[in-house]
Protein backbone atom coordinates (compact mmCIF):
# COMPACT_ATOMS: atom_id res chain seq x y z
CA UNK A 1 0.00 0.00 0.00
CA UNK A 2 1.13 3.43 -0.58
CA UNK A 3 1.93 5.55 2.54
CA UNK A 4 -0.48 8.52 1.36
CA UNK A 5 -4.00 9.60 1.73
CA UNK A 6 -6.42 10.16 -1.06
CA UNK A 7 -9.01 13.14 -0.79
CA UNK A 8 -11.95 13.07 -2.83
CA UNK A 9 -12.90 16.25 -4.27
CA UNK A 10 -16.82 16.75 -3.34
CA UNK A 11 -16.01 20.47 -3.12
CA UNK A 12 -12.89 22.63 -4.82
CA UNK A 13 -12.23 24.82 -1.50
CA UNK A 14 -12.17 22.17 0.94
CA UNK A 15 -10.50 19.46 -0.75
CA UNK A 16 -7.66 22.11 -1.34
CA UNK A 17 -7.68 23.11 2.38
CA UNK A 18 -7.36 19.09 3.60
CA UNK A 19 -4.93 18.24 0.80
CA UNK A 20 -2.79 21.39 2.12
CA UNK A 21 -2.81 20.44 5.54
CA UNK A 22 -1.72 17.17 5.27
CA UNK A 23 0.93 18.12 3.18
CA UNK A 24 2.06 20.94 5.64
CA UNK A 25 2.52 17.95 8.43
CA UNK A 26 4.34 15.95 6.08
CA UNK A 27 1.87 13.30 5.47
CA UNK A 28 1.38 12.81 1.49
CA UNK A 29 -2.09 13.61 -0.11
CA UNK A 30 -3.64 13.65 -3.55
CA UNK A 31 -7.14 15.01 -4.93
CA UNK A 32 -8.76 12.72 -6.65
CA UNK A 33 -12.57 13.24 -8.35
CA UNK A 34 -15.64 12.83 -5.50
CA UNK A 35 -16.83 9.92 -7.87
CA UNK A 36 -13.81 7.88 -7.96
CA UNK A 37 -14.46 3.76 -8.32
CA UNK A 38 -12.93 1.31 -6.08
CA UNK A 39 -11.13 0.07 -8.61
CA UNK A 40 -9.28 3.41 -9.60
CA UNK A 41 -8.52 4.04 -5.86
CA UNK A 42 -7.27 0.16 -4.98
CA UNK A 43 -5.17 0.56 -8.05
CA UNK A 44 -3.22 3.84 -6.18
CA UNK A 45 -3.26 1.70 -3.05
CA UNK A 46 -3.74 4.54 -0.31
CA UNK A 47 -3.74 4.33 3.70
CA UNK A 48 -7.21 6.44 4.09
CA UNK A 49 -9.57 8.67 2.12
CA UNK A 50 -10.75 12.16 3.21
CA UNK A 51 -14.54 13.02 1.78
CA UNK A 52 -14.41 16.77 1.54
CA UNK A 53 -17.25 18.56 1.29
CA UNK A 54 -18.65 22.47 2.20
CA UNK A 55 -20.98 22.97 4.61
CA UNK A 56 -23.77 24.57 2.55
CA UNK A 57 -26.04 22.37 4.38
CA UNK A 58 -26.53 20.00 0.31
CA UNK A 59 -26.30 16.14 0.88
CA UNK A 60 -23.26 15.24 -1.61
CA UNK A 61 -23.85 12.85 -4.20
CA UNK A 62 -21.67 10.43 -6.57
CA UNK A 63 -19.77 7.92 -3.28
CA UNK A 64 -18.86 4.84 -4.33
CA UNK A 65 -20.45 3.11 -1.77
CA UNK A 66 -18.21 0.22 -2.02
CA UNK A 67 -15.57 1.92 -0.47
CA UNK A 68 -17.21 2.20 2.74
CA UNK A 69 -17.09 -2.15 2.84
CA UNK A 70 -13.33 -1.89 1.60
CA UNK A 71 -11.82 -1.70 5.09
CA UNK A 72 -10.02 1.67 4.27
CA UNK A 73 -10.49 4.27 6.93
CA UNK A 74 -12.53 7.23 6.02
CA UNK A 75 -13.35 10.38 7.27
CA UNK A 76 -16.08 12.27 5.91
CA UNK A 77 -16.23 16.46 6.10
CA UNK A 78 -18.82 19.17 5.86
CA UNK A 79 -21.57 17.86 4.10
CA UNK A 80 -19.85 14.77 3.21
CA UNK A 81 -20.74 13.65 6.25
CA UNK A 82 -24.46 13.54 6.09
CA UNK A 83 -23.75 11.82 2.51
CA UNK A 84 -21.60 9.19 4.43
CA UNK A 85 -24.62 8.73 7.43
CA UNK A 86 -27.09 8.17 4.69
CA UNK A 87 -24.80 5.68 3.10
CA UNK A 88 -24.56 4.12 6.47
CA UNK A 89 -28.55 3.73 7.14
CA UNK A 90 -29.08 6.90 8.63
CA UNK A 91 -30.34 10.08 7.93
CA UNK A 92 -29.78 14.18 7.71
CA UNK A 93 -32.68 16.51 8.54
CA UNK A 94 -32.86 19.99 8.30
CA UNK A 95 -30.57 22.84 9.81
CA UNK A 96 -30.28 23.71 13.22
CA UNK A 97 -27.26 25.38 13.26
CA UNK A 98 -25.84 28.13 11.04
CA UNK A 99 -22.63 30.48 11.21
CA UNK A 100 -23.04 29.70 15.01
CA UNK A 101 -19.75 29.72 17.70
CA UNK A 102 -20.60 26.54 19.29
CA UNK A 103 -18.57 24.60 22.56
CA UNK A 104 -18.01 21.53 21.39
CA UNK A 105 -17.40 18.07 23.60
CA UNK A 106 -14.76 15.08 21.59
CA UNK A 107 -15.48 11.60 22.54
CA UNK A 108 -13.16 10.08 20.36
CA UNK A 109 -9.27 9.22 21.87
CA UNK A 110 -7.42 8.35 18.05
CA UNK A 111 -9.27 10.69 16.14
CA UNK A 112 -9.21 13.74 18.69
CA UNK A 113 -6.00 13.08 20.64
CA UNK A 114 -4.28 16.27 22.25
CA UNK A 115 -7.79 18.33 20.81
CA UNK A 116 -8.80 20.05 23.91
CA UNK A 117 -13.16 20.60 24.26
CA UNK A 118 -13.36 24.19 23.33
CA UNK A 119 -15.25 26.65 21.06
CA UNK A 120 -15.51 26.16 16.71
CA UNK A 121 -17.29 28.23 14.05
CA UNK A 122 -19.97 25.87 12.88
CA UNK A 123 -20.86 26.92 9.29
CA UNK A 124 -23.88 24.28 9.04
CA UNK A 125 -24.80 21.52 11.58
CA UNK A 126 -27.86 19.46 10.55
CA UNK A 127 -29.87 16.81 12.72
CA UNK A 128 -28.29 13.66 12.65
CA UNK A 129 -30.41 10.35 13.03
CA UNK A 130 -27.76 7.23 14.07
CA UNK A 131 -28.30 4.37 13.01
CA UNK A 132 -27.19 0.96 14.94
CA UNK A 133 -23.08 0.84 14.89
CA UNK A 134 -23.18 4.17 14.28
CA UNK A 135 -22.20 6.32 17.49
CA UNK A 136 -21.71 9.52 18.33
CA UNK A 137 -18.20 11.06 19.04
CA UNK A 138 -18.60 15.03 19.07
CA UNK A 139 -21.42 17.17 19.75
CA UNK A 140 -22.56 20.91 20.47
CA UNK A 141 -25.36 20.80 23.07
CA UNK A 142 -27.68 18.10 22.04
CA UNK A 143 -26.77 17.89 18.82
CA UNK A 144 -24.18 15.33 16.99
CA UNK A 145 -21.65 16.99 15.01
CA UNK A 146 -19.27 14.32 14.85
CA UNK A 147 -19.74 10.34 14.48
CA UNK A 148 -18.08 6.95 14.05
CA UNK A 149 -18.85 3.34 13.20
CA UNK A 150 -18.42 0.78 15.66
CA UNK A 151 -17.16 -1.91 13.74
CA UNK A 152 -15.52 -0.20 10.21
CA UNK A 153 -12.90 2.33 10.44
CA UNK A 154 -15.45 5.20 9.40
CA UNK A 155 -15.85 9.29 10.82
CA UNK A 156 -17.93 11.70 10.06
CA UNK A 157 -17.76 15.58 10.82
CA UNK A 158 -19.81 18.08 10.09
CA UNK A 159 -17.35 21.06 10.52
CA UNK A 160 -14.78 21.70 7.77
CA UNK A 161 -11.37 22.59 8.06
CA UNK A 162 -10.84 26.34 8.24
CA UNK A 163 -7.05 28.29 6.58
CA UNK A 164 -6.34 28.81 10.28
CA UNK A 165 -7.16 26.08 12.04
CA UNK A 166 -5.09 24.34 14.22
CA UNK A 167 -7.57 21.95 15.89
CA UNK A 168 -8.76 20.79 12.18
CA UNK A 169 -4.65 20.01 11.40
CA UNK A 170 -4.49 18.06 14.74
CA UNK A 171 -7.94 15.90 13.60
CA UNK A 172 -6.21 15.69 10.05
CA UNK A 173 -2.68 14.24 11.71
CA UNK A 174 -4.65 11.91 13.75
CA UNK A 175 -6.66 10.40 11.17
CA UNK A 176 -3.48 9.74 9.29
CA UNK A 177 -1.23 8.63 11.61
CA UNK A 178 -3.44 7.26 14.86
CA UNK A 179 -6.15 5.44 12.10
CA UNK A 180 -4.85 4.97 8.84
CA UNK A 181 -1.24 4.35 10.01
CA UNK A 182 0.82 7.10 7.77
CA UNK A 183 4.21 8.18 8.27
CA UNK A 184 5.65 11.60 7.80
CA UNK A 185 7.62 10.94 5.14
CA UNK A 186 6.55 13.91 2.82
CA UNK A 187 8.62 16.65 1.90
CA UNK A 188 10.60 18.41 -0.91
CA UNK A 189 13.36 16.12 -1.04
CA UNK A 190 11.18 13.11 -1.16
CA UNK A 191 8.82 14.39 -3.92
CA UNK A 192 11.92 15.73 -6.22
CA UNK A 193 13.53 12.05 -5.89
CA UNK A 194 9.87 10.49 -6.67
CA UNK A 195 9.41 12.77 -9.79
CA UNK A 196 12.77 12.57 -11.20
CA UNK A 197 12.81 8.73 -10.59
CA UNK A 198 9.36 8.83 -12.73
CA UNK A 199 10.33 11.21 -15.26
CA UNK A 200 13.32 8.59 -16.13
CA UNK A 201 10.99 5.40 -16.11
CA UNK A 202 8.32 6.83 -18.68
CA UNK A 203 11.16 8.69 -20.84
CA UNK A 204 13.26 5.46 -20.62
CA UNK A 205 16.24 5.78 -22.74
CA UNK A 206 14.30 8.24 -25.37
CA UNK A 207 14.29 12.23 -25.67
CA UNK A 208 11.57 13.70 -24.45
CA UNK A 209 10.93 17.52 -25.14
CA UNK A 210 9.25 20.25 -22.90
CA UNK A 211 7.33 23.71 -24.22
CA UNK A 212 8.73 26.25 -22.15
CA UNK A 213 6.24 29.47 -21.17
CA UNK A 214 8.54 31.32 -18.80
CA UNK A 215 6.15 30.51 -15.83
CA UNK A 216 7.47 28.56 -12.86
CA UNK A 217 5.26 25.57 -13.28
CA UNK A 218 6.97 24.82 -16.81
CA UNK A 219 10.43 25.61 -15.44
CA UNK A 220 10.18 23.43 -12.90
CA UNK A 221 9.07 20.72 -14.57
CA UNK A 222 11.72 21.00 -17.29
CA UNK A 223 14.45 21.47 -14.55
CA UNK A 224 13.49 17.87 -12.72
CA UNK A 225 13.08 16.74 -16.34
CA UNK A 226 16.94 18.09 -16.95
CA UNK A 227 18.12 16.17 -13.54
CA UNK A 228 16.39 13.04 -14.81
CA UNK A 229 17.44 12.84 -18.78
CA UNK A 230 20.01 15.83 -19.43
CA UNK A 231 20.85 16.41 -22.88
CA UNK A 232 17.76 14.16 -23.77
CA UNK A 233 15.66 17.32 -22.13
CA UNK A 234 14.82 19.61 -25.42
CA UNK A 235 13.15 22.54 -24.65
CA UNK A 236 10.96 24.95 -26.45
CA UNK A 237 10.14 28.43 -25.81
CA UNK A 238 8.31 30.13 -27.47
CA UNK A 239 8.68 34.04 -27.47
CA UNK A 240 5.54 35.73 -28.36
CA UNK A 241 6.33 38.70 -27.65
CA UNK A 242 3.67 39.70 -25.12
CA UNK A 243 6.02 39.11 -22.10
CA UNK A 244 6.31 41.56 -19.79
CA UNK A 245 9.60 43.39 -19.61
CA UNK A 246 12.58 41.51 -19.80
CA UNK A 247 10.88 38.68 -18.67
CA UNK A 248 12.34 36.12 -21.87
CA UNK A 249 15.81 37.71 -21.23
CA UNK A 250 15.90 36.69 -17.42
CA UNK A 251 14.47 33.58 -17.79
CA UNK A 252 16.68 32.43 -20.71
CA UNK A 253 19.73 33.53 -18.66
CA UNK A 254 18.84 31.17 -15.72
CA UNK A 255 17.13 28.32 -17.70
CA UNK A 256 19.43 28.43 -20.21
CA UNK A 257 22.91 30.21 -19.52
CA UNK A 258 23.66 28.77 -16.13
CA UNK A 259 22.00 25.92 -15.89
CA UNK A 260 22.98 24.47 -19.08
CA UNK A 261 19.73 23.07 -20.40
CA UNK A 262 18.91 22.86 -23.91
CA UNK A 263 16.56 25.34 -25.45
CA UNK A 264 15.44 26.92 -28.61
CA UNK A 265 14.00 30.58 -28.33
CA UNK A 266 11.73 31.12 -30.78
CA UNK A 267 11.05 35.00 -31.60
CA UNK A 268 7.50 34.92 -33.18
CA UNK A 269 6.50 38.30 -31.94
CA UNK A 270 5.96 39.70 -35.64
CA UNK A 271 3.61 36.20 -36.31
CA UNK A 272 1.31 36.85 -32.91
CA UNK A 273 1.08 40.91 -34.29
CA UNK A 274 -0.03 39.83 -37.30
CA UNK A 275 -2.54 37.16 -36.53
CA UNK A 276 -3.99 39.39 -33.62
CA UNK A 277 -4.71 42.08 -36.36
CA UNK A 278 -8.40 43.44 -36.14
CA UNK A 279 -8.80 41.14 -32.77
CA UNK A 280 -10.72 42.86 -29.85
CA UNK A 281 -13.07 40.33 -28.12
CA UNK A 282 -10.53 38.65 -25.54
CA UNK A 283 -12.18 34.81 -25.92
CA UNK A 284 -10.86 35.63 -29.85
CA UNK A 285 -7.58 36.79 -28.49
CA UNK A 286 -6.90 33.41 -26.15
CA UNK A 287 -8.05 31.10 -29.68
CA UNK A 288 -5.51 33.32 -32.13
CA UNK A 289 -2.76 32.77 -29.45
CA UNK A 290 -3.21 28.90 -28.48
CA UNK A 291 -4.08 27.75 -31.82
CA UNK A 292 -0.38 30.02 -33.30
CA UNK A 293 1.21 28.65 -30.23
CA UNK A 294 0.50 25.19 -30.82
CA UNK A 295 1.16 25.70 -34.46
CA UNK A 296 4.54 26.96 -34.12
CA UNK A 297 5.81 23.98 -31.46
CA UNK A 298 3.98 21.27 -33.76
CA UNK A 299 7.11 23.56 -36.74
CA UNK A 300 9.87 22.92 -34.04
CA UNK A 301 8.79 19.38 -32.92
CA UNK A 302 9.05 18.12 -36.26
CA UNK A 303 12.45 19.57 -36.62
CA UNK A 304 13.95 18.40 -33.47
CA UNK A 305 12.39 15.41 -33.42
CA UNK A 306 11.89 12.58 -32.83
CA UNK A 307 10.80 12.24 -29.03
CA UNK A 308 9.35 9.66 -27.05
CA UNK A 309 7.89 11.58 -24.25
CA UNK A 310 6.05 15.10 -23.40
CA UNK A 311 6.76 17.20 -20.62
CA UNK A 312 3.93 19.76 -19.45
CA UNK A 313 4.08 22.26 -16.53
CA UNK A 314 0.51 21.41 -15.18
CA UNK A 315 -0.74 22.13 -12.07
CA UNK A 316 -3.17 21.06 -9.37
CA UNK A 317 -4.43 24.38 -9.89
CA UNK A 318 -5.00 23.47 -13.86
CA UNK A 319 -6.56 20.38 -13.34
CA UNK A 320 -8.90 21.69 -10.55
CA UNK A 321 -9.62 24.59 -13.02
CA UNK A 322 -9.63 23.30 -16.25
CA UNK A 323 -6.79 25.45 -17.00
CA UNK A 324 -4.64 23.77 -19.88
CA UNK A 325 -0.65 25.02 -20.94
CA UNK A 326 -0.06 24.89 -24.68
CA UNK A 327 1.61 21.62 -25.92
CA UNK A 328 3.07 20.23 -29.10
CA UNK A 329 0.41 17.77 -30.63
CA UNK A 330 1.21 14.57 -28.49
CA UNK A 331 1.55 12.14 -31.37
CA UNK A 332 2.15 9.03 -29.34
CA UNK A 333 4.82 10.56 -26.74
CA UNK A 334 4.36 9.67 -23.05
CA UNK A 335 3.09 12.78 -21.31
CA UNK A 336 4.59 13.54 -17.75
CA UNK A 337 3.22 16.03 -15.81
CA UNK A 338 5.48 16.47 -12.63
CA UNK A 339 3.95 18.86 -10.93
CA UNK A 340 0.53 17.83 -11.25
CA UNK A 341 -0.24 17.17 -7.92
CA UNK A 342 1.06 20.36 -6.24
CA UNK A 343 -0.30 23.84 -5.76
CA UNK A 344 1.29 27.09 -6.70
CA UNK A 345 2.76 27.76 -3.53
CA UNK A 346 4.22 24.17 -3.39
CA UNK A 347 5.46 24.57 -6.47
CA UNK A 348 7.31 27.80 -5.29
CA UNK A 349 8.62 25.92 -2.61
CA UNK A 350 10.25 22.87 -4.92
CA UNK A 351 12.13 25.51 -6.86
CA UNK A 352 13.44 27.12 -4.41
CA UNK A 353 14.82 23.64 -2.91
CA UNK A 354 16.27 23.11 -6.56
CA UNK A 355 18.00 26.52 -6.97
CA UNK A 356 16.09 28.54 -8.86
CA UNK A 357 16.71 32.61 -8.17
CA UNK A 358 13.85 34.37 -5.59
CA UNK A 359 13.06 36.83 -8.83
CA UNK A 360 12.03 34.27 -10.94
CA UNK A 361 9.92 31.94 -8.22
CA UNK A 362 8.02 34.77 -6.42
CA UNK A 363 7.23 35.78 -10.12
CA UNK A 364 3.24 36.48 -10.73
CA UNK A 365 0.64 34.14 -12.12
CA UNK A 366 0.65 35.19 -15.81
CA UNK A 367 -1.94 34.83 -18.10
CA UNK A 368 -0.72 32.44 -20.77
CA UNK A 369 -2.06 34.63 -23.60
CA UNK A 370 0.02 37.44 -21.98
CA UNK A 371 -0.07 41.01 -22.46
CA UNK A 372 -2.63 40.70 -24.52
CA UNK A 373 -5.56 40.20 -22.66
CA UNK A 374 -4.70 43.45 -20.62
CA UNK A 375 -5.48 45.62 -23.60
CA UNK A 376 -8.83 46.36 -24.04
CA UNK A 377 -9.77 46.14 -27.84
CA UNK A 378 -6.94 45.15 -30.91
CA UNK A 379 -3.54 44.65 -29.87
CA UNK A 380 -0.80 47.47 -31.46
CA UNK A 381 3.03 47.38 -31.13
CA UNK A 382 2.57 50.77 -29.57
CA UNK A 383 -0.21 49.81 -27.26
CA UNK A 384 2.13 47.02 -25.93
CA UNK A 385 5.15 48.90 -25.09
CA UNK A 386 3.00 51.09 -23.26
CA UNK A 387 1.34 48.61 -21.35
CA UNK A 388 4.82 46.90 -20.46
CA UNK A 389 6.57 49.97 -19.17
CA UNK A 390 3.59 51.06 -17.27
CA UNK A 391 3.77 47.95 -15.40
CA UNK A 392 6.93 47.81 -15.41
CA UNK A 393 6.71 51.18 -13.10
CA UNK A 394 4.11 49.61 -11.04
CA UNK A 395 5.72 46.28 -10.24
CA UNK A 396 9.18 48.25 -9.65
CA UNK A 397 7.76 50.33 -7.04
CA UNK A 398 5.75 47.93 -5.51
CA UNK A 399 8.71 45.86 -4.81
CA UNK A 400 10.69 48.59 -3.43
CA UNK A 401 8.24 49.41 -0.79
CA UNK A 402 8.38 45.93 0.29
CA UNK A 403 4.31 45.69 -0.34
CA UNK A 404 4.80 43.04 -2.99
CA UNK A 405 5.25 39.84 -0.60
CA UNK A 406 1.74 39.98 0.56
CA UNK A 407 -0.01 40.05 -2.86
CA UNK A 408 -1.53 37.53 -4.40
CA UNK A 409 -0.97 39.19 -8.34
CA UNK A 410 -0.10 42.84 -9.23
CA UNK A 411 0.10 44.25 -12.92
CA UNK A 412 -1.33 47.71 -14.91
CA UNK A 413 -3.89 47.54 -17.92
CA UNK A 414 -4.45 49.56 -20.71
CA UNK A 415 -7.48 51.04 -22.26
CA UNK A 416 -7.97 53.19 -25.33
CA UNK A 417 -9.69 56.74 -24.37
CA UNK A 418 -12.85 56.89 -27.13
CA UNK A 419 -12.67 60.92 -27.07
CA UNK A 420 -9.04 60.98 -28.39
CA UNK A 421 -6.99 59.05 -30.33
CA UNK A 422 -3.90 57.59 -29.53
CA UNK A 423 -4.75 58.38 -25.53
CA UNK A 424 -5.08 56.05 -23.17
CA UNK A 425 -5.87 55.14 -19.53
CA UNK A 426 -3.93 52.90 -17.42
CA UNK A 427 -5.58 51.04 -14.71
CA UNK A 428 -3.79 49.30 -12.05
CA UNK A 429 -4.85 46.28 -9.88
CA UNK A 430 -3.78 44.76 -6.71
CA UNK A 431 -5.17 41.89 -5.04
CA UNK A 432 -4.68 39.40 -1.93
CA UNK A 433 -6.11 35.93 -2.39
CA UNK A 434 -7.54 33.97 0.21
CA UNK A 435 -8.20 29.69 0.54
CA UNK A 436 -11.23 30.22 -1.23
CA UNK A 437 -9.90 31.49 -4.16
CA UNK A 438 -11.50 34.99 -3.55
CA UNK A 439 -9.54 37.85 -3.92
CA UNK A 440 -10.25 41.51 -2.84
CA UNK A 441 -8.24 44.52 -3.57
CA UNK A 442 -5.06 45.36 -1.29
CA UNK A 443 -5.02 48.65 0.58
CA UNK A 444 -1.47 49.93 -0.97
CA UNK A 445 0.58 53.09 0.44
CA UNK A 446 -1.00 56.13 -1.07
CA UNK A 447 2.88 57.31 -1.31
CA UNK A 448 3.84 54.02 -3.59
CA UNK A 449 0.65 54.73 -5.83
CA UNK A 450 1.67 58.21 -5.74
CA UNK A 451 4.84 57.80 -6.87
CA UNK A 452 3.47 55.33 -9.92
CA UNK A 453 1.16 57.76 -11.18
CA UNK A 454 4.13 60.64 -11.30
CA UNK A 455 6.19 58.44 -13.24
CA UNK A 456 3.88 56.96 -15.55
CA UNK A 457 2.03 59.76 -16.31
CA UNK A 458 6.23 61.33 -17.14
CA UNK A 459 6.97 58.47 -19.04
CA UNK A 460 4.14 57.70 -20.81
CA UNK A 461 3.28 61.02 -22.99
CA UNK A 462 0.03 59.01 -24.55
CA UNK A 463 -1.36 58.02 -20.84
CA UNK A 464 -4.00 60.54 -19.87
CA UNK A 465 -5.46 58.88 -16.34
CA UNK A 466 -4.38 56.37 -13.77
CA UNK A 467 -6.89 54.49 -12.00
CA UNK A 468 -7.05 51.84 -9.39
CA UNK A 469 -9.34 48.82 -9.67
CA UNK A 470 -11.10 48.09 -5.97
CA UNK A 471 -13.39 45.23 -7.71
CA UNK A 472 -13.06 41.94 -5.82
CA UNK A 473 -13.68 38.67 -7.57
CA UNK A 474 -14.94 35.24 -6.41
CA UNK A 475 -12.78 33.44 -8.20
CA UNK A 476 -8.81 33.73 -9.52
CA UNK A 477 -10.33 34.23 -12.82
CA UNK A 478 -12.19 36.99 -11.99
CA UNK A 479 -8.76 38.47 -11.49
CA UNK A 480 -7.92 39.92 -15.26
CA UNK A 481 -9.98 41.95 -17.33
CA UNK A 482 -11.15 39.66 -19.94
Amino acid sequence: MRDMVLVLNFDDTASRVVTRKLRSERIMSKIVPGDIRLEDVQAQEPLGLVLAGGVKGQTPSGLDGRLLQSGTPTLALGDAAAMLLGTLGGGAGETVLQGAVMGLQYQDGSLFQEVENGERLLQCVREFSLPEQVKSICAAQEFTVGFAHTALPLYGLQFEMEQNDPEGSMILRNFALNICGCTTWWDENAFISGAVEEIGNLAGEGRAVCAMTGGLDSGVSALLAFKALGPRLQCVFVDTGLLRDREGDDFLAFYRDQVGMNIVRINAGDRFLEALKGVEDPEEKQNVIGQLIRRILREEQEKLGPFDALIRGVSCNDVMFGNQPYAPAMNGLHVIEPVRELFKEEIRSIGDFLGIPADIISRQPFPGSGLALRILGEVTPERLQILREADAIFRGEVLRSNAGKRLWQYFAVLLPLPQEENAYAVCLRAVHASERSQTYAARLPYDVMENVVDLILRDLKQVRRVVYDLTPSANFSGIEWQ
